[in-house]
C-alpha cells in the first residue's frame, strides 16, 4: 500500500487508523491563494495536529498511539 502510485487516470483518499490521511493521484495541493505547494504521485497530511511538519505527516502520530 506504501509504494509509489503512478495511476494517473484515478486518484485514491484513504484515511489510516489513528494516522493520516492519504492521498495517491494526480492531484494538486494549492494555498489559500492557489498558488501549487507540491506535486507528487502520493502525500500524507497530518490528522492529529502532531506532526512537526504539519500539515503534512511526519509519523508522530505514531508516539501517541
Amino acid at each position: 500500500m506504501d509504494e509509489l502510485w503512478d495511476n494517473k487516470d484515478h486518484t485514491e483518499v484513504t484515511l489510516r487508523p489513528h494516522g493520516p490521511l492519504v492521498i495517491r493521484g494526480d492531484f494538486e495541493v494549492t494555498d489559500e491563494d492557489g498558488n501549487v505547494l507540491e506535486k507528487q504521485p502520493q502525500m500524507s497530511f497530518c490528522r492529529c495536529r502532531l506532526s512537526k511538519n504539519w500539515p503534512y505527516c511526519d509519523g508522530s502520530h505514531k508516539a501517541a498511539h
